[in-house]
């Protein structure tokens, strides 16, 4: 196990959306324990539900805790003031509500609002790392229209290249690849997690697609009823008996030939082989 202290740290957390919350819950999160170590690629999966979209508002800091503690290295992020918390993570979210009209330019620019003194104004080198943002997820051509008339994929990507232009330690994304088309899903996390690699910066990755996290992360965690269910690398957590457990579906688990990597085959009920209990049906009755 590695000596290097984890990034983040997660203790006994515990949180609701009950305002009649008591000691014994209901609880979204209930105890959880865990670790984002330095420069892994982590996956956290679960259903719907389980508290994966509110894990990443509670790490940075939208929402406190009703219990528990989480640290930043070794700081509690609940002594952590909100700019030098966006200093250390970047925040990708599945949906982004705009009340006002921004460029393409104008939005992965706000990534350096953190880094940036007493409301002053860019510098050439925060429009370099925008330019360089721009180009590594493939929206330079976007940089001059207005981000809300942008299709679902391309607001993604836009958004992407501004929490790459925030050069944070963390990147937190939930549900990165939802709205791109195959090539872009590809190349976005390829691009990723070579960014990641160069700047020794960990990612942390909300999904639904457990093929994903087979092929990308280090490391894997599973929830189920607010709690860790299981915790470890790709191979040792997407099993069937898991999958089924958590997920109530009945899968195959095999491996992709050209990477090595578990991947998930569903087995749909139609597809299924069945039998008749009518032993008569469809034969004609002998009269011999």
């Amino acid at each position: 196990m590695s000596s290097i202290p984890p990034t983040i740290r997660v203790e006994n957390l515990r949180f609701s959306y009950d305002d009649k919350t008591t000691t014994e819950g209901p609880w979204l999160l209930d105890n959880l324990t865990f670790n984002i170590r330095q420069g892994e690629t982590l996956g956290i999966m679960g259903p719907n539900g389980c508290g994966k979209s509110t894990l990443i508002n509670l790490l940075s800091k939208v929402y406190p805790p009703h219990d528990g503690q989480i640290f930043i290295g070794k700081q509690p992020l609940k002594h952590m003031k909100q700019i030098d918390v966006a200093r250390m993570i970047a925040v990708l979210p599945q949906d982004i509500i705009m009340g006002f009209h921004y460029s393409v330019k104008e939005m992965v620019l706000m990534g350096r609002a953190p880094h940036q003194k007493d409301w002053a104004w860019e510098t050439y080198e925060d429009y370099e790392i925008m330019e360089e943002a721009l180009e590594l997820t493939c929206t330079s051509q976007y940089a001059n229209r207005w981000f809300l008339e942008l299709s679902g994929g391309e607001k993604c990507r836009v958004l992407l290249a501004r929490a790459l232009a925030q050069r944070p330690k963390v990147f937190l994304l939930d549900e990165p690849t939802a709205n791109l088309d195959l090539e872009h899903q590809t190349r976005m996390l390829d691009m990723l997690i070579n960014f990641s690699h160069r700047h020794g910066s960990t990612v942390c990755i909300i999904t639904h697609d457990l093929n994903l996290v087979g092929e990308y992360c280090d490391r894997g965690i599973i929830l189920k009823n607010g709690k860790v269910y299981r915790e470890g690398s790709p191979k040792e957590i997407i099993e069937e008996h898991t999958i089924s457990d958590v997920y109530r579906a009945t899968v195959h688990i095999g491996e992709n030939p050209s990477s090595g990597a578990p991947h998930i085959f569903l087995k749909p009920q139609h597809a299924l082989p069945h039998t008749s209990n009518d032993n008569t049906s469809d034969r004609g009755t002998s009269n011999a």
